[in-house]
């Protein structure tokens, strides 16, 4: 049997990944396994491409505390920015309209989700997965909700001129702090049961 290389040599052994006759000139005996030295090569050459592109989970986890910038550490570009975008964007429109409500909400939640979304993230490249730089949220998400979106914004228009027009004539920060968002999660109540109404009616009529 014939050298798979050297067509002029004779095969001393089977390569155990390639399963091809080599002789002595391809041969590499390692941890009492026959290799050719192609596959072997190969071997580590994959081994070097993925311990170049491992990322540190401490540095992930450490800079995920700040939201979006664990997602720029791994490369997700489009990620990290709209995250940031939220993030400070919320922080200025609760500056905007004094309404404190929107940070104790908002906030925890974009900070913890970033943090787990981050670490799987990591996980999967890691793993050598392929991940998609995609937004936090999706484009066709906003066009789906443009009349809610629109909505949102109004409100929170409204909350900033009034901010600036009424502390003078009425307990606008009472109203604010006291009011504003009880109604909030009320009307939020209401349009979730308004909707799953819907959904279950249209489930009936196309039964």
């Amino acid at each position: 049997m014939k050298c798979a290389n050297h067509e002029e040599q004779e095969a001393v052994a089977i390569c155990s990944v390639c399963h091809q006759p080599v002789c002595e000139d391809c041969l590499v005996n390692l941890r009492n396994r026959q290799f050719c030295r192609n596959c072997l090569e190969s071997r580590v050459g994959e081994d070097t491409k993925t311990a170049d592109s491992t990322r540190s989970t401490f540095w992930a986890f450490f800079l995920s505390i700040i939201p979006g910038a664990g997602y720029l550490y791994l490369g997700l570009m489009k990620r990290g920015l709209q995250t940031m975008i939220i993030f400070y964007g919320t922080i200025f429109l609760a500056a905007a309209t004094e309404f404190g409500a929107i940070t104790a909400l908002v906030l925890p939640v974009v900070i913890f989700y970033t943090i787990f979304d981050t670490l799987q993230l990591l996980k999967q490249i890691n793993q050598g997965q392929a991940v998609e730089d995609s937004p936090l949220i999706e484009t066709g998400f906003l066009e789906s909700r443009g009349g809610l979106v629109g909505i949102a914004l109004i409100v929170v228009g409204a909350l900033a001129l009034l901010n600036n027009l009424l502390p003078n004539y009425l307990p606008y920060h009472y109203l604010m702090n006291r009011l504003v968002p009880p109604l909030l999660i009320l009307a939020l109540g209401i349009y979730m049961l308004y909707k799953n109404t819907r959904r279950g009616e249209q489930n009936g009529d196309s039964d």
